[in-house]
């Protein structure tokens, strides 16, 4: 994706990174937080509006929709967080989903429209629970429902 995109700034790991979002509503300041699950090469990614934040620790509210009229500065913006963190950390599957169907079905637009170029640098895969309880990947495809995604550097 080649749209233009916020300036981002980072910690010392890449997992978590800032930067302002300027709108219609004025600025808002953003995280994105990449967050290791029990899986030790799974990280979640959670993004939103920083409601509190000091020198070691970052709070963000991933249920509000700012809607400051940038939504493809935003998501050029997330995007590019995830290649700079899966540069810094190559092994990783990023896990992003929503409990707002609405929200995976954006996803899975984003992806699909830009599948060709995602997958020059990424695998996808779609993200289930199976019958044990566990997330689990699944093929990617632009029409079937699912729970969210995992992408993975290539």
């Amino acid at each position: 994706m080649e749209s233009p995109k916020y300036e981002l700034s980072a910690n010392a790991d890449f997992t978590v990174f800032e930067f302002t979002s300027t709108g219609k509503n004025g600025t808002i300041r953003k995280a994105i937080k990449y967050t290791q699950t029990l899986n030790e090469n799974v990280f979640n990614l959670g993004f939103g509006d920083i409601i509190f934040s000091d020198e070691t620790t970052i709070e963000i509210d991933d249920t509000n929709l700012s809607n400051n009229g940038d939504l493809d500065m935003i998501i050029a913006t997330v995007v590019y967080s995830i290649y700079v963190f899966t540069q810094q950390h190559p092994e990783a599957y990023v896990l992003f989903g929503s409990s707002n169907p609405a929200k995976v079905r954006l996803h899975r637009m984003i992806i699909s429209r830009n599948y060709e170029a995602i997958t020059k640098n990424f695998l996808v895969f779609g993200a289930m629970h199976n019958k044990q309880g566990q997330l689990v990947n699944v093929p990617f495809d632009s029409i079937s429902d699912v729970e969210g995604y995992f992408v993975k550097r290539r």
